[in-house]
């Protein structure tokens, strides 16, 4: 390729040359010459460079991720060789280069929120710690209550979370590294999902579990499910925390059985009030 190219350039200098009319502006002709050559055999470089990078991607990694690195490896090359045609063009880059410093620093300012959810992603999609599909719940001190539901897209900028009560909540990638506190429900072909529940303790805690039980037991026989194991958590002064592991086939019937066990609990608790 490179001697074709200096062949070609070779025979279109000695044209240019041989032309009277054309000799005063041999020097620029040189130069669009020499830029177009490097632009050219550059982007066929980067051509086959990305063909063989997406070929070895593609038995390495999901899609998703693929599409991550590609971009990333695109804006690489890319500016390399806006560069290469700059400096054949005869353009001072060191120049250029001192305002696209200060430009940079700019448009950096500007543009660190998208950079930063644009990094985070591709952590986020090579390390596969959220993948479409997942059941997951996302604690984090930036949001309240937790968001719980199944992962349905992982793009560069956001993670798309399907909740278990039916909304589609979007969340910045740039929040999840060093935020945010990842716990997948599966456990083989079920969804476990731990439920607390805080109640008053002006009634004996041991009583209200054993009733709610029975209560719940009852439901979910109705409901032809599972029923959750419950456990007496902790006792927190005037509160009683309850914990409740749900088991679920489609993260979709969570908002049904946690319907149940709440009035359950309020059921229970109310009989062993009104005593």
């Amino acid at each position: 390729m490179g001697i074709i190219a200096y062949v070609v350039h070779t025979l279109l200098i000695a044209f240019v040359s041989s032309k009277s009319n054309l000799a005063p502006y041999l020097n620029d002709i040189q130069l669009g010459l020499d830029a177009a050559i490097v632009g050219i055999v550059g982007y066929i470089m980067i051509r086959i460079i990305k063909y063989a990078l997406d070929n070895y991607l593609a038995s390495k990694a999901d899609k998703t991720t693929v599409r991550s690195i590609s971009l990333i490896v695109d804006i690489l090359l890319y500016s390399l060789l806006v560069l290469a045609v700059l400096s054949a063009l005869g353009v001072n880059l060191t120049g250029a280069a001192i305002g696209g410093a200060v430009g940079g620093v700019a448009i950096g300012l500007a543009a660190q929120t998208v950079v930063s959810n644009i990094l985070s992603g591709i952590m986020v999609t090579t390390s596969k710690t959220v993948r479409p599909g997942d059941a997951v719940i996302l604690s984090s001190w930036i949001w309240s209550p937790p968001i719980i539901g199944e992962a349905e897209r992982v793009t560069l900028l956001f993670t798309e979370v399907r909740t278990y009560t039916g909304n589609l909540v979007k969340v910045p990638n740039s929040a999840f590294l060093g935020n945010t506190v990842f716990t997948k429900l599966r456990e083989g072909e079920e969804l476990v999902y731990p439920y607390e529940l805080t109640i008053n303790a002006d009634v004996p805690g041991t009583v209200l579990l054993e009733r709610a039980k029975n209560i719940i037991e009852d439901e979910f026989k109705v409901a032809k499910a599972e029923p959750p194991k419950l456990s007496f958590n902790s006792k927190n002064g005037s509160t009683n925390v309850f914990l409740v592991l749900i088991k679920v086939e489609d993260i979709k019937n969570l908002v049904h059985h946690i319907d149940i066990i709440n009035k359950a609990f309020d059921r229970a608790y109310w009989e062993l009030k009104g005593k």
